[in-house]
């Protein structure tokens, strides 16, 4: 005779939700009438007296972060340390989504950054005195 087995109760593990992690003020807040540009600016200039910074935004400011984000990196002064989203139900059960995009400054930032810098006063100087 064979001894019956008891089920195994599978109970499926629920996942609390990773809400974003705790901020501290090295943030910039992405608005949907935000600039690519002047977020980009912004950034650079954060980024002069901080190691890093978080960009957050909701979803009209998505694509401006990303923007600004993957700009910065194309061009050497930033790289990524973090990328998180969270979503929120709110009182009237709609859901609230923000990004948080987490940037730290390359060793090379400075020269970058000094670089850039000359090249724009020129083009000012060339600009005015044509």
């Amino acid at each position: 005779m064979s001894e019956q087995e008891e089920p195994q109760q599978n109970t499926p593990q629920v996942q609390q939700p990773e809400s974003l992690p705790a901020l501290d003020k090295k943030e910039i807040r992405v608005n949907v009438t935000d600039n690519t540009k002047r977020v980009m600016y912004l950034i650079k200039e954060f980024l002069l007296n901080n190691d890093y910074v978080n960009l957050i935004s909701g979803t009209g400011g998505a694509p401006i972060s990303v923007r600004a984000a993957e700009s910065l990196v194309r061009l050497g002064y930033v790289h990524y340390e973090l990328i998180k989203t969270d979503t929120v139900l709110n009182q009237k059960e709609r859901r609230k989504t923000k990004l948080l995009v987490k940037l730290r400054k390359n060793t090379d930032f400075k020269a970058l950054y000094d670089e850039n810098e000359e090249i724009r006063k020129r083009t000012q100087e060339i600009m005015k005195s044509g």
